[in-house]
């Protein structure tokens, strides 16, 4: 079972129509999925990207960069800038770290979700 990350970002978006929107306030998994998906496919984005992507005000992304770049889980998308990188201009992407851990994660899911698929079958 393939899981199309774009689509997720797209649920995880669109549920403040089925519940109220404080019960996801916090977007870092989403920022997350954004940067795995763009880095998966290839797309460099930076702030102002992730910013429209997600419809979150971009001061707001900002902050939520800083607090994973602080954790090394986001840094500079070509990664030659390591520390000098502008998190507000730059384009971005996972750490390794991050990376690695967001993929795991997504195979996890993959197997829950193939599981339950092959349950209702």
């Amino acid at each position: 079972m393939k899981i199309d990350i774009d689509d997720v970002i797209g649920v995880r978006k669109n549920r403040s129509q089925l519940f109220n929107e404080q019960y996801f306030a916090n977007k870092f998994w989403d920022i997350i999925l954004v940067l795995y998906s763009q880095e998966v496919n290839d797309r460099p984005i930076n702030a102002q990207g992730i910013s429209s992507k997600l419809d979150i005000d971009q001061g707001k992304v900002l902050r939520y960069l800083k607090v994973l770049s602080a954790d090394n889980l986001v840094c500079a998308y070509d990664q030659m800038a390591a520390d000098q990188f502008n998190i507000a201009d730059d384009n971005l992407s996972l750490t390794r770290a991050g990376f690695e851990n967001t993929a795991t994660v997504i195979q996890q899911m993959r197997r829950v979700f193939g599981q339950s698929e092959n349950q209702h079958s």
